[in-house]
């Protein structure tokens, strides 16, 4: 583990092979499932299966993600991370959204306090250093937050200056739209959380024509802004929005993010994925896409999409 560890929960949908090239370090959800618990490690070869036992076809919210709390983090850091390096970042989920990062930022002096005993058994003078970041975004918004962050760690800056730019300029330039496919999954996930972005009218309305909303998440809120006729439309026209703001030079940086809570070649199939991955090769603008993580999956239902840039100045969502 290289000096500065750069950790990201299991709701950054990062892909894999980003994941290793820029050295980021899971920190795993817990899925509680009845009476049972398991881990959410964010295991792309695992996702399928857990949304076929987890989601497809399941109304009742069987399953919820669960964050670690402060002394399981504190343990799971000691464990993993503490012995192995001289500090470390990790990144979260928007603090609207779930409690990790209150956890996260509670665990701290825990941690640090803790670890003198394993460091020095590891040959690791002083103490470590454990700095929490809240992104205040989920999924590839999160993804690309730790994606540029990573980045700027690698290159050599500090802490300091990693988390003024994720607080500073790349957080409120954080836009998420998600297309879900089941809509009473989504109604009663929200009806649960107390969320207003699905009302009742709403789903019964989509449900008699087949309309999905748009939801836009910005700043660690979340508004359904338009509606499409069936998931696949939805889809579509996030898509050519993402590259529009793409062709319009909106971009904060070179990067686009999307996952699916489902088959990813039913999106790779797409004409619309496949105009913004030609347009994005053309202008040096990374194009990912990866599973959703069942953390994310859990709260929007099975076969749900998602895609995020970073832009200051977007173009309206048509």
């Amino acid at each position: 583990m290289q000096e500065t560890a750069i950790l990201a929960d299991a709701a950054c949908d990062l892909p894999r092979d980003v994941m290793a090239a820029l050295k980021v370090h899971t920190i795993p959800f817990r899925i509680r499932a009845g009476e049972q618990f398991v881990a959410d490690t964010r295991d792309e070869d695992a996702l399928p299966r857990l949304y076929q036992q987890y989601l497809v076809g399941r109304q009742d919210h069987y399953a919820e993600s669960v964050p670690m709390v402060e002394r399981e983090l504190e343990e799971h850091l000691l464990r993993n991370v503490a012995a192995q390096c001289d500090r470390a970042i990790l990144f979260t989920i928007a603090s609207t959204r779930s409690k990790l990062y209150a956890h996260a930022s509670g665990a701290v002096i825990g941690t640090v306090a803790r670890s003198v005993r394993l460091r020095k058994q590891a040959g690791r003078p002083g103490l470590f250093d454990l700095t929490v970041v809240d992104t205040g975004a989920i999924g590839p918004g999160q993804a690309l937050i730790v994606r540029e962050a990573a980045r700027m760690t690698l290159a050599g800056a500090s802490p300091q200056a990693v988390r003024e730019a994720v607080e500073t300029r790349l957080r409120d330039a954080a836009h998420m739209f998600l297309v879900p496919d089941e809509l009473l999954y989504l109604y009663t996930r929200a009806r649960q959380k107390g969320e207003g972005s699905i009302t009742w009218g709403r789903y019964v309305m989509g449900s008699a024509f087949n309309l999905r909303p748009v939801v836009h998440m910005h700043r660690g809120q979340t508004e359904a802004i338009a509606r499409a006729r069936g998931s696949e439309e939805g889809r579509r026209r996030v898509l050519q929005h993402a590259e529009q703001c793409l062709r319009a030079g909106n971009l904060l940086v070179p990067a686009i993010s999307a996952c699916y809570a489902g088959p990813l070649d039913e999106v790779r199939a797409m004409p619309a994925y496949q105009s913004l991955a030609n347009t994005a090769r053309s202008q040096g603008v990374e194009l990912m896409l990866a599973p959703m993580s069942l953390t994310v999956a859990l709260n929007v239902g099975a076969r749900a999409f998602g895609l995020s840039y970073l832009a200051e100045s977007p173009p309206p969502f048509e």
